[in-house]
Parts: C-alpha cells; sequence; structure tokens
C-alpha cells in the first residue's frame, strides 16, 4: 500500500531509471530485460491504484535496476 505521492514518486523513480539506462546502451539496440520490466511497470502503476502498490518493494526494485547502470560510461553519441 502506498499514498498518492509515493504513487508519484514511484511514476519518476522509474521514468530517471529509464533515462538512466537510455544513456548508456546504444541507441539501436532492442530494449533489454531491465527497461522492458520497467516500461512495463511504469503501465503497471499507472493502471493500478495507489492502495495496491507496495511502494517500498518497487522503490528498492527500481533503485537495484538503475544502480546496475549508473556507473557505466554515458554513451559517446549523447556525451
Amino acid at each position: 500500500m502506498c499514498t498518492l505521492m509515493q504513487k508519484d514518486v514511484l511514476i519518476e523513480v522509474v521514468a530517471n531509471a529509464m533515462a538512466t539506462i537510455d544513456l548508456r546502451v546504444e541507441p539501436k539496440e532492442l530494449n533489454n530485460e531491465d527497461q522492458l520490466y520497467l516500461v512495463n511497470l511504469r503501465k503497471k502503476l499507472y493502471n493500478t491504484h495507489h492502495n495496491d502498490i507496495d511502494y517500498q518493494n518497487l522503490l528498492s526494485k527500481v533503485k537495484n535496476i538503475k544502480n546496475k547502470y549508473v556507473e557505466l560510461p554515458i554513451n559517446a553519441r549523447y556525451a
């Protein structure tokens, strides 16, 4: 369960994680497993009532995904 504000925070955290990954992978590559998970999670968040969302669990998962990419170099195309 989460508040409406926490739901909004999750949506923003997912968008930030997606942007972090997108800056570090080749633009022409197919989306990897993490990107697909985040795309589907974003859709799920928009379509789920905030009382049915496990805020702490999802926040932890998204942060763990982002942390796998944050130290990778930004693609030269974007640098």
